[in-house]
């Protein structure tokens, strides 16, 4: 029984125990780890929030979709019920294309603040030309009854009309200037956007209520605010965007790559040519109830990134917050056997809540003066101190600067890794990997059982 005890303390005062007991707490630290995880979607929530109210005052993501030129018809229609032959008048809508599309795009970018948060909007001028060939309804139905020609409307989609920052008018032909209407004018659509009736043109595009509708040229300029994003629809047989920004970091995103780009630190610009041949659309077809949106995977543009996005940045780093404990806690513990003095292990579970805490300081820092210098106060101030603690509690000023060096280590090859990103997993690994082989080889000697009564180990022939 007294040996069992014996051997049984001698376990507890052994190196193994020790190492048992700092990978117990490493598992014990995951619960403060999981609340930074928590502390983090909680602040970009509230980004995201402030975003959106900005947005909705401002002008959200804007997608412009057109022109269209829709036209009401009838059709008669013949339904059975019961031994009787009804018929019906339906009325219908057909849309069509323009032959021809060209975009100006000019996005002004600026940054508001709200609070301690920064949220880029964008104004874009958008200066729209091109041209309608005469419709054909013979292309939309065959059994057509009547045609409301002198009822076409011009129409215009816009995801945001509340982005809207001047009134717009359409130019037809070069000459009569027509002031656009709220809404699409389509009692079905579920779009939001702006209209102009066609009869007002006169006899140049509009002959008569029985008359087609002639070809017409058109043009219009829109001023328009809005966050994130700006795209356009291909809805022409020849659409053409050229478009320019101050914003130094686009993303061209959509259906469509611009054939050509030139991105700088003042700026971008970019042109895009689509042919119609590149969208499965028809020329004209039937409005459906759900409106004009058959051009939604087809839409095309860019998107006014944040070159670096802080809390995506910490959540990162806090992906790697066990690995660097463990190599914290590991640096320690080769201390402690080299040193012979025994650090206790609610000092391991101090150093370890002052590695968690960093997350937390870094991140209420990169909310006021950016990422890179947050980390580089967060760094400096959680490896000062963390190497002062340890040197203390070793009674070595010697040990405390290797702890020094080894924390500044970890802390900018978490940096570097931050950076690399797509490289960042592999650099992870390759870290890991370095960490436990030195450590395996530094305590290769060390006796883990404690019977020889020696923590640290034999000096090298």
């Amino acid at each position: 029984m007294e040996q069992a005890f014996a051997a049984l303390q001698r376990f507890a005062r052994s190196p193994a125990f020790k190492f048992f007991l700092i990978s117990f707490l490493i598992v014990l630290l995951l619960v403060p780890l999981a609340l930074v995880f928590g502390l983090v979607s909680e602040r970009e929530g509230r980004a995201r929030e402030v975003k959106a109210e900005v947005a909705r005052v401002w002008g959200r993501s804007q997608r412009i979709s057109g022109p269209y030129l829709v036209v009401p018809y009838t059709v008669r229609t013949e339904t059975v019920q019961g031994d009787k032959r009804v018929e019906q008048v339906q009325e219908r809508r057909a849309v069509f294309l323009p032959e021809k599309l060209d975009i100006k795009a000019d996005a002004a970018s600026k940054t508001l603040h709200r609070s301690i948060y920064d949220v880029v909007v964008y104004t874009s001028k958008v200066a729209m030309t091109g041209r309608f060939l005469a419709p054909d309804m013979a292309d939309v139905a065959a059994d057509v009854q009547s045609v409301r020609w002198a009822d076409a409307s011009y129409v215009l989609v816009i995801s945001d009309v509340s982005g809207l920052k001047e009134a717009a008018t359409l130019s037809l032909n070069g000459q009569q200037q027509l002031p656009f209407a709220p809404s699409t004018g389509l009692p079905s659509a579920r779009q939001n956007g702006i209209h102009v009736k066609l009869a007002g043109a006169g006899q140049e595009i509009v002959p008569g209520p029985d008359a087609p509708l002639k070809p017409f040229s058109f043009r219009l300029e829109l001023v328009l605010g809005g966050t994130s994003s700006l795209d356009f629809a291909p809805v022409a047989r020849e659409t053409t965007l050229a478009m320019t920004s101050d914003w130094p970091h686009p993303s061209f995103s959509g259906a469509f790559v611009p054939i050509d780009r030139k991105v700088g630190a003042d700026g971008f610009t970019a042109s895009w040519r689509i042919p119609h041949l590149a969208r499965s659309v028809p020329s004209a077809w039937t409005l459906p109830p759900a409106g004009l949106n058959r051009f939604r995977a087809y839409q095309f543009g860019v998107q006014l990134i944040q070159p670096v996005d802080f809390y995506d940045l910490v959540t990162r780093a806090a992906k790697y917050g066990v690995l660097f404990v463990a190599l914290a806690f590991m640096a320690v513990f080769v201390l402690e056997l080299l040193s012979g003095r025994r650090v206790h292990p609610v000092q391991y579970l101090f150093v370890g809540l002052a590695m968690i805490f960093f997350y937390v300081l870094l991140l209420s820092l990169a909310e006021h003066i950016g990422f890179a210098p947050a980390y580089l106060i967060a760094a400096g101030a959680s490896g000062g101190m963390l190497a002062l603690y340890v040197g203390k509690a070793l009674q070595s000023a010697w040990q405390g600067s290797v702890m020094l060096a080894v924390l500044l280590l970890l802390y900018g090859l978490l940096y570097l890794i931050l950076n690399l990103e797509d490289y960042a997993l592999l650099a992870g690994a390759i870290l890991g990997f370095v960490a436990l082989t030195v450590i395996m080889f530094a305590t290769l000697r060390v006796d883990w059982s404690g019977r020889a009564g020696a923590t640290a180990p034999a000096p090298a022939e």
